[in-house]
């Protein structure tokens, strides 16, 4: 989440919508505990943080979109297991051609954030256990379908009041074709190595592959390495901090309404700030999207974790975030020297 879209409704408005919507999701997501079930809530948040609800047809295009490329995902990885380094490049060519595409033609950020999942987690699951690649696409569509149900019912018992249109200063639209180039091919360089370390060494913590896709997502989004270090600041501090609180919070006081009014609670707060005017709105904005996916993959039925393992999960989403920033970082300085290179063949 790169920060709540402009509008005119206040901001105290927004913040209970989204409190609301997100603690629908969050409750959905304990009671059933399907696979992958934990980012449900992230997505819910990025619906809530926009000025108007969804509309149903866009909805609808976007789960297609998102379920085409897991499909992709899966059939491509299920082939292609035993030649590795074909499958990262084939991988990499899918999410450069994909944002080329996507850039260009306004696409949301539901439906990018949908796409990298499946052409980059997807891929991942199945090469553990290809049988268990199917199980996790299946989980992941449920995720989305949730968060939308969510966000409208949340847009539906708080409805956005006739406002007048805020003219929106920092968007451009979509990029031209040159800038949707070089977004992704640094989508692509970013991703590239993390999906190799994973195919490699077999690495299992499916829920750091899909933090790191969500919050690469946000920092592309934000367009700016230096911005990134802000964020891992406010994933590990406002997520991680906020999330061992609400965790000894709930080992106190176990009980299904104590969680309900906690995760509003927590929401609201969250809310409030990153639907204010203040500079750091969108590190809260960040901050509650690591909060909501650590908490929920702590606190599912059947994944209750000791406070040791909670802290270890914090310190691998820690390390991965940690990843994408410096992967954003060697990806602008690589930028910079090709156009210096490039200047210099100029001026000779």
């Amino acid at each position: 989440m790169a920060g709540a879209a402009p509008s005119s409704e206040h901001a105290s408005r927004r913040a209970l919508r989204l409190a609301v919507g997100v603690t629908i999701t969050f409750v959905v997501v304990q009671l059933f505990g399907w696979p992958l079930a934990h980012p449900a809530p992230v997505f819910t948040a990025m619906l809530l943080q926009d000025a108007q609800p969804l509309p149903v047809r866009n909805a609808f295009v976007t789960l297609a979109t998102i379920l085409f490329y897991i499909v992709i995902g899966y059939f491509i990885a299920l082939f292609l297991i035993p030649y590795p380094a074909i499958l990262v490049l084939v991988v990499c060519l899918l999410i450069y051609r994909f944002f080329v595409a996507a850039l260009t033609s306004h696409g949301n950020a539901l439906t990018f954030v949908g796409t990298l999942i499946g052409l980059v987690v997807i891929p991942v699951v199945v090469n553990m256990k290809p049988e268990a690649g199917f199980i996790a696409g299946f989980g992941i569509m449920i995720d989305f379908a949730v968060a939308i149900f969510s966000a409208w019912i949340a847009f539906l018992l708080i409805p956005v009041p006739p406002l007048k249109p805020v003219q929106d200063h920092h968007a451009h639209g979509a990029p031209d074709p040159a800038e949707a180039t070089t977004i992704a091919v640094t989508m692509t360089l970013v991703f590239a190595p993390y999906l190799v370390a994973f195919i490699v060494f077999g690495w299992t913590d499916i829920v750091t592959v899909v933090y790191a896709t969500i919050f690469a997502m946000q920092l592309s989004s934000r367009g700016s390495a230096v911005a990134g270090w802000k964020s891992v600041t406010a994933n590990l501090i406002l997520g991680g901090g906020f999330m061992l609180i609400f965790y000894e919070l709930l080992v106190m006081v176990p009980s299904l309404g104590f969680l309900i009014a906690l995760a509003f609670i927590v929401s609201l707060f969250f809310g409030s700030r990153i639907f204010s005017d203040r500079p750091s709105a969108a590190a809260w904005a960040t901050g509650f999207s690591g909060f909501l996916i650590l908490t929920g993959g702590a606190l599912l039925a059947d994944d209750v974790v000791a406070p040791m393992k909670v802290i270890d999960r914090v310190v691998h989403i820690g390390f991965s975030t940690l990843y994408v920033v410096f992967a954003y970082q060697v990806v602008d300085l690589i930028k910079d020297l090709i156009l210096k290179l490039q200047s210099r063949r100029l001026q000779a």
